[in-house]
């Protein structure tokens, strides 16, 4: 029997979110390709050899069912093989999940390679999510279907969603959408914006080189004084989820809040951290409506950077 390169993983399986859906998947498999948003979208992740799961989702209130869809994708890999004149064969209704207030599908099909499937539709949101599971002809992938399909979540967690990939977790506002993403090996940011609210996630690496003859504070006005552009704020040391911090409280000007006379403020809230253990910095950072600040705490409060908190 071919072993199954997933399931023999010697990490184990972690939990994987992007755009408020939750998988369980092997630890050796990271994200390597994104395309979209929170409505429609398309993600790849692979081990150290190939492309392992691709996963496309589409928030649609159009009434079709995982079958359907599945038969409109299985005539085009059929018109593919024949034109490539390669062999395909399929298999369907196989029984490998039942995901908690879904329609499902999953099925298989082997040509060149081979893929176990499901095809999944939400029947209170109408979120349809296709995952498939991507291996050599012979390698035994239905046993690993069965753990990765079974762990599908796409609906908000109290609120949030849960975003885990490579090593970064936190979670986010469910009705404030990704704005702008930076998936560098060094650097990670990701900006989540609507109307005047912006929060953002800032995951650096390799801390004690990027701290070398300078301090935190100094730190974070050198790299993030560009986001900060026409506020006014100040610094004070402290301590962010038990590591060495600063906090960061300031506004926005005049001459971009007007508003403000009339008692709507805007405000910038923040904080960086250096988690040692790891040898990283971290920044999360509000930017919008005094009112809404509240959000900043339990954005700081998911957003682990170590083991230890």
């Amino acid at each position: 029997m071919v072993p199954d390169r997933a399931s023999a993983a010697e990490g184990g399986f972690t939990a994987f979110g992007w755009q408020g859906i939750n998988l369980t998947v092997p630890s050796t498999w990271n994200l390597v390709f994104t395309q979209g948003d929170y409505r429609k979208g398309h993600i790849r992740l692979a081990d150290d050899a190939s492309v392992r799961l691709e996963m496309r989702w589409d928030l649609s209130r159009e009434a079709y069912s995982p079958s359907s869809t599945v038969n409109t994708y299985l005539a085009r890999l059929r018109k593919k093989a024949k034109k490539d004149g390669t062999s395909l064969s399929v298999q369907r209704d196989l029984h490998l999940a039942s995901p908690i207030g879904k329609d499902v599908e999953c099925y298989r099909w082997v040509a060149d390679q081979q893929a176990v499937a499901m095809m999944s539709r939400c029947t209170q949101c109408s979120r349809a999510v296709h995952v498939q599971l991507l291996g050599s002809p012979a390698e035994p992938l239905k046993g690993l279907g069965r753990t990765v399909f079974s762990s599908l979540r796409d609906h908000p967690d109290n609120g949030t969603h849960l975003w885990r990939f490579f090593d970064v977790e936190f979670r986010s506002p469910a009705d404030l959408p990704l704005a702008r993403q930076s998936l560098q090996s060094g650097c990670i940011r990701m900006l989540f914006a609507k109307g005047l609210m912006r929060l953002e996630f800032v995951r650096a690496s390799l801390a004690e080189m990027l701290l070398a003859g300078t301090d935190l504070a100094q730190w974070f006005e050198q790299f993030y004084a560009k986001s900060l552009k026409r506020r006014s704020f100040s610094m004070h040391s402290a301590a962010v989820r038990s590591h060495p911090g600063i906090r960061i409280e300031g506004r926005v000007w005049l001459l971009v809040n007007p508003l403000r006379l009339l008692g709507r403020p805007r405000v910038v809230r923040g904080a960086c951290w250096h988690c040692e253990d790891t040898n990283r910095l971290f920044i999360c950072c509000f930017d919008g409506p005094k009112g809404q600040a509240d959000v900043l705490a339990q954005a700081i409060e998911g957003f682990r950077c170590c083991e230890n908190v």
